[in-house]
């Protein structure tokens, strides 16, 4: 059973998933009562692929790596995980074995609710049914993309379509860099006419270049000459993790060849 201010917590973090998204507060409280917290410490294995899924994971602080592994040991990254997003939810609905491994990359705190439980309250509440149709569609497009991205030849391509995936998924928390160096577009211009919005998407990289390599199956060397490429070509502004992208749609213009 969770404590009062945890319960609260979990809560609200149950609502963030696209899963429990616009439940009510009722249903989301039913739910948080059969859940349980624990802390992993760093390179812990959750599950490894083939096993049977015995419930649904919830990142609550730290990094999950969802992965895929070869013979020789080869990860293939399919996604990371971060605090408020979710592991193991496909076999959670379809009774499978899980499709990949999952291991936390840094000390972790763990949401946990069992299957079983689960199962009860699928079935009680049709409307948690509807809302996990929904993010199972964009699971879908996910995958879509990656298979996309990793089919194209050009590496500085599929570099270039995941910077861009980033940059959007910071917007909302980094609309702007009018510091530290990083150009920015002033908001009128000398006479005091408006000038066109600024559309540049600044962001700092969720990534390392080994990561990024491992998730668009190429090598670390070719992830940094791919990132000079662009920068030369005048498509994105990089300082370290900083990076911003004068015209996205240029951006993506060049990796789809258009």
């Amino acid at each position: 059973m969770l404590e009062a201010e945890e319960h609260r917590e979990t809560v609200e973090l149950l609502g963030g998933l696209g899963i429990f998204k616009g439940l009510p507060l009722e249903t989301l409280e039913r739910i948080a009562r059969r859940c349980s917290v624990r802390t992993v410490p760093e390179r812990t294995l959750l599950f490894r692929k083939g096993d049977p899924c015995h419930g649904l994971y919830v990142v609550v602080q730290g990094r999950v790596r969802i992965y895929r592994a070869n013979r020789d040991g080869k990860e293939q990254v399919v996604h990371e995980q971060g605090p408020g997003q979710a592991l193991a939810e496909v076999p959670l609905f379809d009774g499978g074995p899980c499709p990949a491994s999952a291991r936390a990359e840094e000390e972790t705190r763990l949401l946990f609710l069992p299957r079983h439980e689960f199962e009860e309250l699928y079935r009680a509440e049709p409307a948690i049914a509807t809302a996990v149709i929904r993010d199972l569609g964009r699971r879908l497009r996910g995958a879509v993309r990656l298979i996309e991205k990793i089919s194209l030849r050009d590496v500085p391509s599929r570099v270039g379509l995941t910077l861009l995936e980033f940059a959007e998924a910071a917007a909302a928390d980094a609309p702007s860099w009018s510091q530290e160096g990083l150009r920015a577009v002033p908001p009128f211009s000398p006479e005091g006419e408006s000038s066109p919005p600024d559309r540049s998407l600044p962001f700092r990289l969720p990534r390392t270049q080994g990561e990024l390599a491992e998730a668009l199956a190429t090598t670390r060397e070719s992830v940094a000459r791919a990132l000079r490429t662009l920068r030369e070509e005048g498509l994105i502004e990089q300082e370290g993790a900083r990076v911003r992208i004068p015209d996205p749609d240029a951006l993506e213009s060049r990796c789809w060849g258009m």
